[in-house]
């Protein structure tokens, strides 16, 4: 199985690779390939991957573990979760504000950072029979990282292309994002086959790790143009 799952990834890579060489062909491609020679754009593309694969497979991870592990129901571990998605409502509210006052950039970097904390705050309830309040610091600062940096990834992408370019732009910058969700799915269903506890707290460590890249790049960001 995991043989044909690299088949498949390498199939993925030639059709990207054959798409690539498509639109830089066509006269008026839907896809502009100038969007990808723009090292800012290229970087802030990077950043929706890596939030959206964080925020989508943590989720999965903690959802499995409270039905497999703690024996909720779809409904209950729903609940357990909503202190994550009450932090990334409350956090989008308020990342407009400050996205106004800071650089799109610093913003990013913020969130990635309140991420980082907030996953690592969620792995060692996984290791131990825990109650949920256990898990409610946690899942707070991931909701928080990331919906501070889900719209300021997605402006500081588009702020820097003209009108014209608004259509492509934002049709990358969705393609991306699900790109991230569908990777972040996927590397989750594969780190929770087992029923143990090991595998979630390790599972969530390498999505830690992942919001420490997500960082990484983060840093990278150019200055934006007054």
């Amino acid at each position: 199985m995991l043989r044909s799952g690299w088949v498949l990834v390498g199939l993925g890579v030639l059709v990207l690779g054959a798409f690539g060489w498509h639109i830089t062909r066509r006269r008026d491609p839907l896809c502009p390939p100038e969007l990808f020679r723009d090292a800012g754009t290229v970087l802030g593309l990077a950043t929706q991957v890596v939030q959206w694969l964080v925020l989508q497979g943590a989720f999965i991870v903690l959802s499995v573990y409270a039905q497999r592990v703690r024996g909720l129901d779809a409904v209950g571990s729903g609940l357990a979760l909503a202190p994550a998605t009450a932090g990334v409502l409350v956090a989008a509210a308020v990342a407009d504000r400050l996205a106004r006052r800071l650089p799109l950039r610093r913003v990013v970097r913020v969130g990635f950072a309140v991420t980082v904390a907030g996953v690592a705050l969620l792995v060692a309830p996984v290791r131990h029979d825990s109650g949920f309040a256990a898990f409610l610091p946690g899942l707070l600062l991931l909701g928080v990282g990331v919906g501070t940096m889900l719209t300021a990834s997605v402006t500081l992408v588009q702020s820097a292309w003209p009108g014209p370019a608004q259509g492509a732009v934002s049709g990358v910058s969705r393609a991306v994002s699900n790109l991230g969700s569908s990777l972040g799915t996927a590397l989750a269903g594969a780190a929770v086959a087992a029923t143990t506890a090991g595998p979630y707290a390790s599972a969530l460590a390498v999505f830690g790790g992942l919001a420490v890249v997500g960082f990484g790049l983060a840093l990278l960001l150019p200055r934006q143009p007054s």
